[in-house]
C-alpha cells in the first residue's frame, strides 16, 4: 500500500494477492486439519506471487476489472503456483524463518506495549483504578489533569534545581551510551 500526503490518502493494491490469498484458502480446505495448522500462509503466498504478474488497481473500478482479468486469464496459472507453493514451504515444516513486519506493524506494536506499561504504573500510583482500562481513547483525558497539576505546582527552588539536575544527568547517561554523534562533536 501507498499513502501520498501531497494530494490526500492514495492506496494502490495488487489484486493478485487476493487472487492468490483465495486461492490458498480453496486449496487448503483438501489438506488435513494437522498438517494446514502447520503451513505458513504467508511463505505459500510470497512463494505464488514471485511466479505470476501483478494486477495493481487505484479504484474499485480498476479493482473490479484486475479481478476479471486475474480469474479469466491467470486462473490455471494461481492454481499451479499455489500448488507449487505448498508443496515446496511443506518440503521443510521444521525451517526456521525470521518473518519480516511491516513499520506500522512494529510502531502499533511499541505502541501497545507503552500503553500497557502507562496503565500499569497508573494503576501503581493509583491514577487508574484496578477496575479500569487504559486506552488510546482515555489517554488525554487522564494525563492532562496530571501535566496541569504537575506544571501548577510551586516548587521551592532546591527542588527545582534538584529537578534540572536530573532532567540533565539524565540527559548525559543516554548521550554517553548512544555514544558520541559526529553533528555534536567536531574535533
Amino acid at each position: 500500500m501507498n499513502y501520498s500526503v501531497d494530494s490526500g490518502a492514495t492506496i494502490h493494491v495488487n489484486i493478485m494477492e487476493l487472487l492468490v490469498r483465495e486461492e490458498i484458502e480453496q486449496q487448503l480446505k483438501f489438506y488435513p486439519k494437522k498438517l494446514r495448522d502447520y503451513i505458513n500462509k504467508v511463505e505459500v503466498a510470497t512463494y505464488a506471487l514471485n511466479r505470476l504478474p501483478s494486477l495493481y488497481a487505484s479504484t474499485f473500478t480498476g479493482k473490479e476489472y484486475q479481478k476479471r482479468t486475474g480469474q479469466q486469464k491467470y486462473q490455471s496459472q494461481i492454481t499451479l503456483a499455489v500448488r507449487q507453493a505448498l508443496a515446496a514451504v511443506q518440503r521443510d515444516p521444521l525451517r526456521q524463518s525470521l518473518p519480516l513486519f511491516s513499520e506500522s506493524d512494529a510502531q502499533y506494536e511499541l505502541a501497545k506495549i507503552s500503553l500497557n506499561k502507562l496503565e500499569k504504573l497508573f494503576k501503581k500510583q493509583g491514577i487508574l483504578a484496578n477496575n479500569q482500562k487504559l486506552s488510546w481513547n482515555n489517554l488525554i483525558r487522564i494525563v492532562y489533569p496530571l501535566i496541569t497539576k504537575v506544571k501548577s505546582k510551586k516548587m521551592p527552588r532546591h527542588e527545582r534545581e534538584f529537578a534540572a539536575l536530573t532532567y540533565v544527568s539524565d540527559h548525559l547517561a543516554t548521550e554517553i551510551s548512544q555514544g558520541p554523534r559526529s553533528s555534536q562533536f567536531k574535533g
